[in-house]
């Protein structure tokens, strides 16, 4: 195998002055001559088995601590907002933590840093777990557990998902759906059984316990992962696809140099999608930290009944997902999904909020699974297809995720800190009140989706935002889509026909992806920037609140 240095320079000109310098990137593909048999179907099997399995066990840990919210705050002898400060420590470490891990996933690969990744949740589990065996019961232990352990949190499911681009693809709604399915059961066992097993067994640290040994299996999945990625590399030709032009190369691409300053060079498309997961995934991710002892307070029930009926939202999105990501993968309406996922949040929290009987309840929880079932995989997908250039492939592919994910866990830390403070507020420890945060985050995620979905159909929103068009329709009309946005386009932005006969069709979907040239449009993208960082900024100071609070 000869390696061939090939330099990539862009048919389109730069969206503006500030990315001239960004117009080349330089781009090493392996000239590949086929002697190597193709990868067997069994092997990819067997590989999406064991990725899979490197989030299990993290998955299945990682909802034990809000399960047992109520025995934890009795055996340590905590308040609302100390336990708030526990859970969202998690995502504080993960603002900033899983940026960095965009870089080494992309850099070192899934595999190996699944490994890397699964062992820092293993070790942080079992820590969690020591702190509260034969008495110990340490609050400031159990929160350096969740630091560990929150080390490996926030990017193992970005390694899993760059695994999954190779061994899945092009079936990537599919792939990451299967993920999605597998975290959602691992979630819904060990939420369904943790006060089960804490009252059966006498103590609240064997569900924590049993946390860890399945971290261990995880771990040990993980290192067979990477083992069995360089025999397959070795031996069979593993076929990589760059998504943006849906044409494999095998061994890989790898980017020589990669720009943060490409991030700008997103389309505005990328930053709405990023001001809906702050609302709505913010939103739903934050309840999930206090649904055990919310199901205890509106049925009256013990803890292993509300443990019961707050893991069911996990339990509808195990069989629904993977059917979603194949209707992704046919259908495209990535952004009707969006908003359907912003309406059902609504709705669940109205009934939460307005309504105190069993069977509204009951039925506000099967609109929140439904809303916990829709939400991951058009969300990962439209961030994915709005990608404008294969030049920022290494850049955004993986960092647009992260980028996404930072805020998003900054959104989870003020929502949870916040009602923590409120339940501590309360003189009878209810949680009505924290409802009211949850319905306005639920409010603004349908008004986002809904703003976004009609800009699929408005002449103004094909123009500006065609991006959140092409995700729209179906894969396999993409092309004469993008004709008709190419000729609203040429009205929008003179100088885009001057080069319209000689362009070839993905040549004009990249234009389409890239921002709309002027300084409006460069002054809207750093203010997005800059929201994006207020809002991390902001996380930081209310844990600090939270923390005060906690020791008041």
């Amino acid at each position: 195998m000869s390696i061939t240095s090939i330099r990539l320079i862009s048919a389109v000109a730069p969206a503006d002055v500030e990315s001239k310098d960004e117009s080349q990137l330089s781009i090493i593909i392996p000239s590949y001559s086929s002697v190597k048999p193709k990868l067997p179907l069994r092997w990819q099997v067997v590989m999406v088995g064991l990725t899979c399995m490197c989030t299990f066990g993290h998955h299945w840990s990682d909802a034990l601590t809000a399960t047992l919210k109520t025995t934890i705050e009795h055996e340590l002898k905590i308040n609302n907002s100390e336990f708030a400060t526990l859970i969202s420590v998690t995502n504080l470490v993960n603002t900033f933590l899983c940026i960095a891990l965009g870089f080494a996933i992309d850099k070192f690969g899934g595999p190996l840093l699944s490994a890397i990744l699964a062992a820092f949740c293993l070790a942080g589990a079992a820590v969690q777990a020591g702190a509260t065996t034969n008495g110990f019961n340490s609050y400031h232990v159990l929160m350096v557990g969740k630091i560990i352990a929150a080390i490996g949190d926030g990017s193992l499911d970005n390694a899993q998902h760059k695994i999954f681009t190779t061994y899945l693809a092009p079936g990537n709604g599919f792939a990451l759906s299967i993920g999605e399915s597998m975290a959602n059961m691992a979630q819904y066992v060990g939420q369904s059984t943790a006060n089960v097993m804490s009252q059966n067994l006498g103590s609240y640290s064997w569900p924590l316990w049993i946390g860890a040994i399945m971290g261990l299996f995880s771990f040990l999945c993980a290192i067979c992962a990477f083992v069995l990625d360089k025999y397959l590399r070795s031996h069979y030709e593993v076929v990589e696809y760059c998504k943006r032009f849906d044409q494999p190369s095998v061994g890989g691409v790898k980017v020589v140099t990669s720009h943060w300053s490409a991030v700008r060079q997103m389309p505005f498309t990328f930053w709405f999608v990023v001001l809906f997961a702050t609302f709505q995934t913010g939103g739903v991710e934050s309840f999930v930290s206090v649904s055990t002892q919310f199901a205890q307070q509106r049925l009256k029930k013990g803890a292993v009944v509300g443990g019961w009926v707050s893991s069911f939202y996990l339990f509808v999105p195990i069989g629904l997902t993977p059917f979603l990501g194949m209707f992704i993968d046919a259908y495209g309406r990535r952004v009707t999904i969006l908003f359907i996922s912003g309406c059902m949040f609504l709705i669940s929290m109205l009934l939460l909020r307005f309504s105190e009987t069993v069977p509204t309840f009951i039925c506000a929880y099967i609109f929140y699974a439904l809303a916990q079932s829709i939400t991951p995989a058009p969300q990962v997908e439209i961030m994915r297809s709005i990608i404008p250039d294969p030049r920022y492939y290494a850049t955004v592919e993986e960092y647009s995720p992260c980028i996404t994910e930072s805020i998003v866990q900054a959104s989870i830390i003020i929502t949870v800190i916040a009602t923590g403070k409120l339940q501590d507020l309360s003189s009878t420890n209810s949680l009505e009140g924290a409802v009211t945060v949850w319905l306005v985050y639920a409010f603004a995620s349908m008004l986002i989706s809904g703003l976004l979905l009609g800009a699929c159909y408005w002449s103004w929103g094909k123009r500006y935002l065609p991006a959140a068009r092409l995700s729209q329709v179906r894969p396999r009309y993409v092309e004469r889509e993008v004709e008709r946005l190419w000729e609203l386009r040429r009205h929008t932005v003179a100088e885009e026909g001057k080069r319209d006969e000689s362009m070839m069709p993905k040549q004009k979907e990249l234009v389409l992806k890239s921002p709309v040239p002027g300084s409006v449009s460069l002054y809207a993208r750093w203010v997005a920037l800059g929201t994006g960082f207020t809002i991390v900024l902001t996380s930081w100071v209310i844990f600090g609140f939270g923390v005060e609070w906690g020791a008041q």
